[in-house]
């Protein structure tokens, strides 16, 4: 066990000190690679490592847009507001920097799409395009949108109903899913990531 401890009161760091702490904690975290489209027609594609699955009934997951450091909305944010709609993408290694593209600062008019080489295909019950290039996509609609605290930085919730999956065909065999088929990235502190495809893992069974 640890020898001894820094303890710490969040609250009294400012709000970078306070980011810079928990992205090294809690890490690795999955990326939710979400497209949305706004009320006028406008599609986003923005990655998001805060990113969780909720329950199964009904399935759900949750991803938290943090506002802006102006304390305005993100653009994803602002179109799930306006539409509840979105579709969570996955990444792997193949695709990362071209999902890091999009993390780029566009106007709110310009779509992400035209400036990457990914491919947008419709999806079969919500608006937002998937991405053609993820193994996985996920179509959902918003159950809730939870606001916590104010301000730059701040935290949205955003939760979802999952009402379509699309996995990659060649991730089956007879009709299943292979055992460590898939393999994501997953966000560490700062600029770093971790490939599924190349780190080892190890199995442990639950108790009965």
């Amino acid at each position: 066990m640890p020898s001894s401890f820094v303890s710490i009161t969040l609250s009294d760091l400012t709000p970078r000190e306070a980011y810079g702490l928990l992205v090294e904690a809690i890490i690795p975290r999955p990326i939710a690679f979400v497209s949305s489209i706004s009320a006028d027609g406008i599609p986003n594609l923005a990655p998001f490592s805060f990113f969780m699955m909720g329950g199964s009934n009904p399935p759900s997951l949750a991803y938290s847009p943090t506002l802006n450091r102006d304390g305005h909305a993100k653009d994803s944010l602002r179109n799930v507001e306006e539409t509840g709609e979105f579709v969570v993408n996955s990444v792997h290694r193949e695709i990362a920097v071209e999902m890091n593209r999009t993390s780029a600062s566009f106007p709110f008019e310009v779509s992400e799409w035209d400036h990457t080489a990914f491919t947008p295909i419709p999806s079969d019950v919500v608006r937002p395009m998937r991405v053609a290039e993820s193994q996985i996509q996920l179509e959902c609609k918003v159950f809730q949108i939870v606001r916590h605290g104010n301000g730059p930085t701040s935290a949205a919730y955003v939760i979802g109903e999952v009402v379509r999956a699309h996995y990659a065909a060649e991730l089956f065999e007879e009709g299943k899913l292979r055992p460590g088929a898939i393999a994501l990235l997953g966000r560490l502190g700062k600029p770093g990531y971790v490939d599924l495809a190349e780190s080892p893992t190890f199995d442990i069974e639950r108790p009965m």
